[in-house]
């Protein structure tokens, strides 16, 4: 219990710092771990995910992994993500990603996510998942919520 608040609290951590640092749209340092093999947005949804809402099957298109790896210091897996709004409106994005194990087990979950870009604007985000990570993994996004900036 103890294991999983603290995980959950460095996700939330991680995100909250992520969503405020302007620096985070284009990152300047990298890990010095070597980019595994990545799951596109456009691939099947894991069993006893939620469907996409009728009309919203397009907001997968909108997000592209473009890098996946394993902190080679903290071992903890992370997506870079490329976040593109083909939509007619400024939206707002939030996006879960699941890190896959070898085995094909999920070792840990990441969210990612902007708000108020424009339409035809991309950002670049990272989801970070807090649990260790023993060797490659692969990453796989799993929902995106898009809806209509104020």
């Amino acid at each position: 219990m103890r294991r999983t608040t603290l995980a959950v609290i460095a996700a939330i951590a991680v995100l909250g710092l992520t969503a405020c640092d302007p620096a985070a749209t284009s990152p300047t340092a990298k890990s010095t771990a070597a980019p595994v093999p990545a799951t596109t947005a456009g691939d099947p949804a894991p069993a006893g995910a939620a469907p996409a809402a009728a009309g919203d099957g397009d907001k997968l298109k909108d997000v592209e992994i473009t890098n996946c790896q394993v902190d080679a210091v903290l071992h903890w897996p992370s997506a870079e993500l490329k976040i593109t709004n083909h939509s007619s409106k400024s939206s707002n994005y939030m996006i879960q990603i699941e890190f896959i194990d070898t085995a094909g087990t999920r070792i840990a979950q990441g969210v990612a996510a902007t708000n108020g870009l424009a339409a035809g604007q991309s950002s670049v985000q990272k989801a970070q998942g807090a649990a260790e990570a023993k060797g490659q993994v692969s990453c796989r996004v799993i929902d995106v919520t898009r809806f209509a900036a104020p």
